[in-house]
């Protein structure tokens, strides 16, 4: 009877266990998808759970409960988000459990590269600094517009150095005197050394207060038209210092009357934008381009807009800068053709337009203006005081009149005085407030804070700018990266304009900020970015940021890096 009775127990502890394996045979695992390989340069921020879902048959979407590890340790947040300060492979485990205990897991890889620096903007461009022996430099680059150095125990001039190599313009074969002007407000006297390429070119003694130091270098003579010169300023000797670096003004010897072409062989290709504003023109259509080989810019207004001639029309950047106190000749060809283009032979019914020489793309200063020109070729003869130095541009506009205008065969020609310029200025980010919000501005070793008490609608309103940098070869190969944050969720738009316009542009892009440290990365484009100077701009103007009141933003870690070829492809 003991045994019946076991034996019962026993099948029924089987039926029950039996019973609980086919129950829990119905609780499925939990799955994880969407996860994928991650391949990003330092100090980029990856969103882990962006196409990323953990998913259950019976709790549903479990996402929320996903445990996100990286090994080696980087923190994530809990929306997901991580930053990379550090290259390096990294596995990233993700983790999940349902409301049974059932668990998934999955893994991803990580493969963090450096990228070459191309253009921090710490320091002003080109400018460095060293210390030797027990000199230690405890602060150098730029704060609310000052290049400051602040240095200590150094015991001769050699110990603190700070450098620029300047490229000066030459004459071939021709051994030539360049003087050098140099802004300096020193808190300490005493006297400094220059080096000009490595070697003693001056002593000069600086006094509590502002000085400029003043010398001269021969530079030997070359069969090029460019030369370079590193200059060094030693202030070891001063003990500690605290200073203030201003521009550097070289003047050289010419011969005057000479004229020099500026634009020999001249190629439109990249030197060309084109304007097509339909909003202060209705209906107006168009396009501008370089034409095939870069011998020439051309426009068409397809079809004509009202009222703004000069709402519609294209660009032309010559690549000159023109110096104060200097006269330039600036010729060539233009050829004007009713659109549609008639049969060769019927002549063309008049039709309005302008050609405007000049300074600067969005320039309202007005070099020379021909109106309705001939067929032909126009020439100007400029003349540049110190208030309209500056780009060289042309504009041709005909936004009320449908035409075809091309121009061809650019000269620029300098007419030489009997001494030679150039000035290499000190500067900084720029804000450029012109809404009546309150706002302050601070800008400090590459980066900068901006406070908005209120937005206006429109983004320029609200911008900075910062210093130029020059692009070589394709925009393509190049990369812009910040860190950012700010106190509300606002809009902004990020830009790479060239230097002094806006087109052409070498990136463009609208985020909206987030509340905690952000790295923001941006791919450049190619084709027109060749060998411009360009500058960052950060808009913050809109309509939907009109909500928000008493915002700060904060941008640096500013970057602009050469492409990593293994990372790019």
């Amino acid at each position: 009877m003991k045994k019946f009775t076991l034996l019962l127990i026993i099948v029924f502890v089987a039926f029950a266990f039996a019973g609980c394996s086919a129950q829990g045979d119905t609780n499925k695992a939990p799955s994880v998808v969407g996860i994928k390989d991650v391949q990003c340069i330092v100090n980029t921020t990856v969103d882990f759970l962006d196409g990323v879902a953990a998913l259950d048959k019976e709790d549903g979407d479990i996402t929320p409960q996903l445990s996100i590890t990286v090994t080696p340790k980087v923190d994530v947040t809990p929306d997901g988000f991580a930053t990379f300060t550090q290259a390096g492979e990294y596995t990233v485990d993700y983790s999940v459990a349902d409301s049974n205990g059932r668990t998934a897991q999955k893994r991803a890889y990580v493969d963090v590269v450096d990228r070459d620096d191309y253009r921090t903007f710490e320091m002003p461009e080109d400018w460095s600094v060293n210390a030797y022996g027990s000199a230690k430099v405890t602060e150098c680059g730029m704060t609310d517009g000052a290049f400051v150095l602040q240095a200590d125990g150094g015991e001769i001039s050699e110990d603190v150095q700070l450098q620029r190599t300047f490229r000066l313009n030459g004459e071939s074969y021709v051994t030539r005197n360049y003087t050098f002007r140099i802004d300096v407000k020193s808190d300490a006297a005493g006297k400094i050394a220059v080096l000009a390429n490595g070697e003693p070119c001056s002593e000069q003694y600086v006094v509590n207060g502002n000085n400029t130091v003043v010398f001269t270098y021969g530079m030997p003579a070359s069969d090029s038209d460019i030369c370079s010169v590193t200059v060094a300023l030693c202030f070891g000797a001063l003990g500690k210092v605290n200073l203030q670096i201003g521009d550097t003004r070289v003047e050289y010897p010419q011969q005057a009357g000479a004229q020099v072409e500026l634009t020999p062989d001249f190629n439109f290709d990249s030197m060309v934008s084109p304007r097509i504003d339909a909003v202060n023109s209705p209906g107006l259509e168009g396009n501008a381009w370089a034409m095939e080989g870069g011998t020439g810019a051309r426009l068409e207004i397809t079809k004509a807009g009202e009222n703004n001639i000069w709402a519609g029309g294209m660009f032309v950047n010559t690549g000159v800068q023109l110096k104060p106190d200097t006269t330039y000749k600036v010729s060539f060809n233009v050829e004007r053709h009713s659109f549609p283009l008639r049969e060769e032979g019927t002549p063309d019914d008049p039709a309005d337009f302008e050609v405007i020489i000049q300074r600067s793309q969005w320039g309202e200063l007005q070099l020379a203006k021909f109106t309705n020109p001939e067929n032909g070729v126009l020439t100007a003869e400029v003349s540049v005081d110190g208030s309209n130095a500056g780009p060289l541009w042309i504009y041709v506009q005909s936004a009320t009149q449908c035409n075809q205008i091309t121009i061809s065969d650019l000269h620029v020609v300098e007419t030489l005085t009997d001494a030679g310029a150039d000035t290499f200025a000190i500067t900084d980010f720029t804000v450029f407030n012109t809404d009546a919000h309150a706002h302050t501005f601070h800008s400090n070793r590459g980066g900068f804070t901006y406070f908005m008490e209120g937005f206006s609608d429109r983004d320029s309103d609200h911008a900075v700018t910062s210093p130029t940098f020059f692009i070589d070869g394709s925009g393509a190969n190049y990369v812009i990266t910040f860190k950012a944050k700010a106190s509300a969720p606002i809009e902004m738009v990020v830009a790479g304009p060239v230097a002094d316009g806006w087109d052409p542009t070498l990136m463009w892009a609208k985020v909206v900020l987030s509340e905690q440290e952000t790295v923001y990365t941006f791919t450049c484009n190619g084709g027109k970015a060749a060998d411009k100077l360009y500058k960052l701009v950060w808009q913050f103007g809109s309509a939907n940021n009109q909500q928000y009141s008493d915002v700060t933003v904060e941008i640096y870690d500013i970057r602009v890096c050469l492409r990593n070829v293994e990372l790019d492809g």
